[in-house]
């Protein structure tokens, strides 16, 4: 009981001693004097946006006893911020009572524009008061916060034609170009018609984030329907991505064109040659019909053209083929062609080939309207086998065997000696090889 008594008289002593320290706590007395502060309420939006104009709200209070009559209010902007044009500097809020505070508080706005380059952060804006005719000004400076813009573009693709049936790296740059970076971002991308399909993924990529002025590089595999009619083909982009301000999902979309069609190839074979005349079998191997096809043997070093040097086969669909032939002679057969009307080869011409191949060009416009020139190497076995009366492959196949005819012959003839001289042996024992090779010289001589 005692223990509870002391606690409570020490408890009542430190409230005594509390309550005597609080009394003599000194405050200004503002019962005869104006005290007026400026602060700023709130600002719309919050934060503001580079580029955008906000709004600020300003609160007016008087702490003292004594009223603040014709009281002024200035505003002095500086970067990143200006007045909307028509918006005075200066506001004359009239009279602002004693201690007129808190919910009874004077509020002033001012709409001001951020400028589109201002960097995120906080800024601080100037805001004097005062009354007229008094020299005291009183200078506040009051915060306001800003933020970026998010924006961003597809502004490269790199690829606008693909090649039917063939798979191709198709890359998407995503530039930002706004004065925040970007976050959280899904690109996607579309062929309504599924012409064009990507391959060995889907066609979404998710985007971490892209820093202020950077870009990023979406690639993806892709492959055109190998039976596509050539042609433009729509791709509908999609890009997803969070507002940091609003925390809401933001769409950028776009189309963009693909071409499908272009180049193709070609394969080029000796078909036959008789005589001076070489027919040449063209075949289109590529995936796009060739249009206006022209065949053409180019001025070259071994081979020489009598007569045109170019035919026109037309139109090649993929698939198709057709022959052109050419007057075409060997040069080692030039000889023998003197008065024939040879076109003339420029003997400084750099050779594209030292073998016994003949170059080819196919000239011919793809699907996208531009003209195309392929060269083709087609293989000659012998100089002989172009321009040449013999027929085909006589030459060669007695360059095969001549050693082994020759070597026939010396066997045959060997035979024949060994068999006279076996015969006059037998009749004059004393007979030499020697008689035999002089009754052979005699025999020549007479």
């Amino acid at each position: 009981m005692k223990i509870i008594r002391i606690g409570f008289l020490a408890l009542c002593l430190m409230m005594t001693l509390s309550s005597v320290a609080y009394a003599n706590i000194s405050y200004p007395d503002l019962s005869d004097v104006t005290g007026v502060s400026v602060s700023l309420v709130n600002q719309d939006p919050y934060p503001a946006i580079a580029g955008d104009i906000v709004d600020i709200y300003l609160g007016i209070e008087n702490i003292g006893g004594e009223s603040a009559g014709n009281l002024v209010v200035e505003l002095e902007p500086e970067y990143p911020f200006t007045l909307v044009t028509g918006e005075p500097a200066v506001q004359n809020i009239g009279t602002i009572k004693s201690y007129q505070k808190d919910n009874y508080m004077k509020i002033i706005t001012y709409t001001i524009k951020v400028d589109s380059d201002a960097s995120a952060g906080s800024y601080d804006i100037t805001v004097k008061y005062y009354e007229p005719g008094d020299s005291l000004v009183t200078e506040k400076s009051i915060r306001i916060d800003v933020k970026n813009k998010e924006m961003a573009e597809i502004i490269h693709i790199d690829k606008t034609n693909l090649v039917p049936g063939k798979q191709n790296s198709l890359k998407f740059t995503i530039n930002n170009v706004g004065n925040a970076p970007l976050k959280d971002m899904t690109f996607s991308w579309v062929n309504e018609d599924k012409i064009i399909l990507p391959v060995g993924s889907d066609n979404t990529k998710y985007i971490k984030s892209v820093d202020i002025g950077e870009s990023v590089e979406l690639d993806y595999q892709v492959i055109a329907d190998y039976n596509a009619d050539p042609g433009l083909y729509e791709l509908k982009l999609f890009l997803f991505y969070d507002d940091p301000i609003t925390y809401e999902e933001k769409e950028i979309s776009t189309i963009a064109g693909i071409n499908v069609g272009g180049v193709t190839d070609f394969y080029v074979a000796l078909s036959d040659s008789s005589g001076s005349e070489t027919t040449f079998s063209v075949a289109n191997i590529g995936s796009n019909p060739a249009y206006s096809v022209s065949v053409i043997v180019p001025r070259q070093n071994g081979w020489q053209v009598s007569g045109p040097n170019s035919v026109i086969i037309g139109n090649l669909n993929k698939g198709d083929y057709t022959v052109a032939s050419f007057n075409i002679i060997s040069t080692q057969q030039m000889t023998d062609l003197q008065d024939q009307d040879i076109r003339t080869v420029d003997v400084q011409d750099i050779t594209r080939q030292e073998s016994n191949g003949l170059i080819i060009q196919i000239a011919y416009t793809d699907t996208i309207g531009e003209r195309k020139v392929i060269e083709k190497e087609v293989a000659i076995i012998g100089p002989k086998d172009i321009g040449s009366e013999m027929p085909s492959g006589i030459t060669g196949s007695f360059e095969t065997y001549k050693w082994y005819i020759l070597g026939f012959i010396i066997l045959i003839t060997g035979f024949v000696l060994y068999n006279k001289y076996r015969k006059r042996k037998l009749i004059d024992p004393q007979f030499k090889i020697k008689d035999l090779y002089r009754k052979f010289n005699e025999n020549r001589g007479r």
